[in-house]
């Protein structure tokens, strides 16, 4: 297990609750629009590997699968994994791997189990990431060593799509978590090369968060090569 200090992993018994009390407002059933409409920019042929961190059960991984890629997600929480499975119809093969374990089918392998425990599985063979929700999950010091992970352990030629937000902090607690364009920029540039590739305001364009009492809510997505 990762040398991870006991208060960056306080808040999981809160996510795996709120999975328990199908508490799950930020679970969508339909694709998410920025994968459909900037997952080409990875330029990934078919055949690749392609991470989810803190993946639940999203429907996105179906329609990576879909063009054919191999997803390798990571989740916490066993109810999400197990409805994956279930709401897609398939058994897994479910097997014990270090700090996690691991369920598998066809095109899928999520790993159960906590986020910063990611070096303890297969990454070399991984080609991109698929980041919808996972860094606006994490509070600014989980933040920072989630990114100092990835830049540690994931191989040189990973490609990342990342989805992120920016709010005044102040105006709404997190989670989803406020990481604009200049933490975005802090956390991975020594590594990455951060390019923006849409911002969509998220009260104009869609009433999302109107009733959070927020003065201005951004959807940001990203492409670090």
């Amino acid at each position: 297990m990762t040398d991870i200090p006991p208060q960056l992993r306080a808040p999981n018994e809160n996510w795996i609750q709120r999975w328990r009390d199908n508490n799950i407002g930020w679970h969508h059933v339909e694709f998410n629009a920025h994968l459909l409409n900037h997952w080409h920019s990875l330029a990934l042929p078919a055949g690749s590997r392609v991470l989810a961190p803190l993946c639940g059960k999203s429907r996105d991984m179906v329609w990576l699968a879909e063009q054919g890629y191999f997803i390798r997600g990571v989740e916490l929480s066993r109810i999400a994994v197990e409805a994956f499975f279930q709401e897609h119809g398939m058994t897994p093969e479910i097997t014990p791997a270090g700090a996690f374990e691991r369920w598998s089918s066809g095109p899928f392998e999520l790993y159960c189990g906590d986020i910063f425990d990611l070096p303890e599985i297969p990454l070399q063979d991984l080609d991109a990431v698929y980041d919808r929700a996972s860094l606006v999950a994490l509070n600014p010091e989980q933040r920072k060593q989630f990114a100092q992970m990835l830049i540690e352990t994931l191989p040189e030629r990973i490609r990342i799509l990342l989805v992120s937000m920016s709010y005044p902090q102040h105006e709404m607690a997190g989670p989803p978590y406020s990481v604009p364009e200049a933490e975005v920029r802090s956390l991975f540039e020594g590594r990455f090369s951060v390019s923006p590739l849409h911002t969509l305001d998220l009260l104009k364009d869609s009433g999302r968060y109107g009733d959070r009492g927020v003065s201005q809510m951004l959807e940001q997505i990203y492409l670090l090569s």
